[in-house]
């Protein structure tokens, strides 16, 4: 129970990743405040009250500002502060650059890395006025290395993340708030996440299974996917107090498949 005077703020938190770091947060004793689009922030929710755990649910969308405040303001009424945002709020894209659609790819941006912005910017008065917090963004290892094939708006929005905390780790250090830090967690491909999605070929649609045993994992030593609950095991530790020293880190969680 070492989260039990934290409020946590999850974007996103509905989907694979997102779900298993509310969680493991709310396991914690955390009081999470779960924000995702439709029904979805009330079904994590539900899920972690049924389990004896405290969590609200906060209908949102990161293309919001005004929803994003709301899911301050709610941290702050209901758990009297915020103590730690994560930002898991993400979408992919499914074209070659030469094929993609202008509105698909301004909408992968928004969502992904403007979506980020607008939580952590939402987040940021509380946590300066308590002088402490911790702020975790989800990048991918396509946000460091790139991909062939289909990626290109996914791993552009994910190089805009990195690049948002580490710029923001920065900033706040400079301007005398080093009680907070930033970092952001890449995971590599994840059981539960966008990746398992049907990908297109020229041969057809082929599942993110298959994609994964055909394709990448002889390249993973591990040789394996990674499991949501690993990547909400990163969180947790990047939001213990032991971890105050590391900010402004980009935390692979892939298998090494990526070692940079």
């Amino acid at each position: 129970m070492r989260f039990q005077s934290h409020a946590v703020v999850i974007t996103g938190a509905g989907g694979g990743l997102g779900r298993a770091i509310a969680l493991a947060f709310a396991a914690e004793g955390a009081g999470v405040v779960a924000g995702d689009l439709g029904a979805a922030a009330a079904a994590v929710a539900e899920e972690i009250r049924r389990a004896g755990g405290r969590a609200v649910a906060v209908p949102s969308d990161v293309g919001r500002a005004t929803d994003m405040a709301a899911l301050a303001a709610r941290a702050l009424g209901e758990f009297g502060g915020l103590h730690v945002l994560v930002t898991c709020a993400g979408i992919g894209d499914a074209a070659l650059l030469v094929e993609q659609d202008d509105g698909a790819w301004t909408r992968i941006i928004d969502v992904n890395l403007n979506g980020t912005y607008r939580a952590i910017r939402a987040a940021l008065p509380q946590m300066m006025a308590q002088r402490s917090g911790r702020i975790i963004t989800i990048s991918s290892i396509l946000g460091k290395m790139g991909g062939s094939g289909f990626v290109t708006a996914y791993a552009a929005s994910k190089h805009g993340v990195i690049g948002l905390t580490r710029a923001l780790a920065a900033e706040l250090g400079s301007q005398g708030y080093p009680g907070i830090t930033v970092n952001a967690i890449c995971p590599g491909y994840v059981r539960a996440g966008m990746g398992l999605r049907p990908q297109p070929t020229k041969a057809g649609p082929v599942s993110g299974a298959e994609i994964f045993e055909r394709y990448f994992k002889r390249h993973v030593p591990q040789r394996r996917m990674i499991e949501a609950e690993e990547i909400a095991h990163a969180a947790l530790f990047l939001a213990l107090p032991e971890s105050a020293a590391i900010t402004g880190q980009a935390l692979n969680v892939d298998g090494g498949f990526f070692m940079s």
